[in-house]
């Protein structure tokens, strides 16, 4: 992998606040590259990190925060020109990666969403397709095409009655970026996708919904850095081809994720130990449900 290929080139990174996304936008960062984070907030590590960059030379890399929702797609297009503005041209690379757990957020089993649409696919799934979708129209107006990365799960390998809504945007996830394969062929531009287990991030330590699924000394966790790592190949290393889905679920043992046949998650970052106890919450739910009024009105979540 050569990093120097993005050496004075340009990213936006949706996200990029905390996390694995803050890590990726580190990663290329270090690597010469000018980064554009959007998120609705910087998490503290964001914020000491900027801190000790704050004054580029004209010759160094900058990193700039631009506040935003990326379910709003009005949001997802005025990023490029907030890009155009403080950074210049189009992106490089493009990672619409931000992403949020279902218990930590709406659910469907909570059924708290009430604009006829569910805010976790909203994020997850509508929001990168969109953000794709735009960058590829961006890209080629400007002549300048570049890599597109996507953030799936290993969730998009299994099913889970608990996170259904979550499950289902990152098989949604992993579907997109397979289907845009061929388009490196078409118009030179490359999309690609990064398939983390359970990451030691604060969606877990900041969540506590999400984090009671996790036994922090039971549950192997891998560091955001070692997904940022597969990230950074994915999208550089020719030997990954266009499409692919690159699982990072334990330390320098990465493997590509087949369409068909392929046997499931690999490492040791992929089992959230305590997660199958919150079937209770579920069954908590479905009695509720029974106990609704005859018109039809749900009770009370528990």
């Amino acid at each position: 992998m050569d990093a120097n290929q993005i050496r004075g080139k340009g990213a936006i990174v949706t996200g990029a606040g905390s996390g694995i996304n803050l890590s990726f936008a580190q990663a290329l960062h270090r690597a010469g590259c000018s980064v554009l984070i959007m998120d609705i907030a910087l998490h503290k590590d964001a914020v000491a990190w900027m801190d000790t960059i704050s004054n580029p030379q004209p010759s160094e890399p900058k990193v700039i925060f631009y506040k935003s929702d990326v379910s709003k797609w009005s949001e997802l297009e005025k990023v490029f020109d907030v890009f155009a503005d403080t950074i210049g041209g189009v992106p490089y690379i493009v990672c619409p990666g931000a992403g949020v757990y279902e218990p930590s957020h709406n659910s469907f089993w909570k059924d708290n969403d009430t604009d006829n649409h569910y805010k976790v696919l909203d994020i997850n799934l509508l929001a990168p397709i969109k953000m794709s979708r735009i960058a590829i129209r961006r890209m080629l107006a400007a002549d300048a095409p570049g890599i597109i990365c996507c953030v799936s799960s290993i969730g998009a390998q299994k099913a889970s009655i608990v996170t259904p809504l979550y499950q289902a945007s990152k098989h949604g996830i992993s579907s997109f970026v397979r289907c845009m394969a061929d388009l490196h062929k078409l118009a030179g531009i490359r999309v690609v996708g990064v398939a983390p287990g359970i990451i030691r991030t604060p969606l877990y330590s900041d969540h506590p919904e999400a984090g009671k699924f996790v036994d922090p000394e039971k549950d192997f966790m891998l560091s955001p850095d070692e997904v940022a790592r597969g990230m950074m190949a994915v999208c550089l290393d020719p030997k990954y081809p266009p499409g692919t889905i690159l699982e990072v679920a334990d330390v320098d043992n990465w493997r590509e994720v087949k369409l068909l046949n392929d046997p499931g998650p690999q490492g040791r970052a992929i089992l959230a130990s305590k997660k199958q106890d919150a079937v209770a919450d579920v069954i908590a739910f479905i009695e509720k449900d029974k106990q609704a009024k005859p018109n039809g009105t749900a009770a009370a979540a528990p």
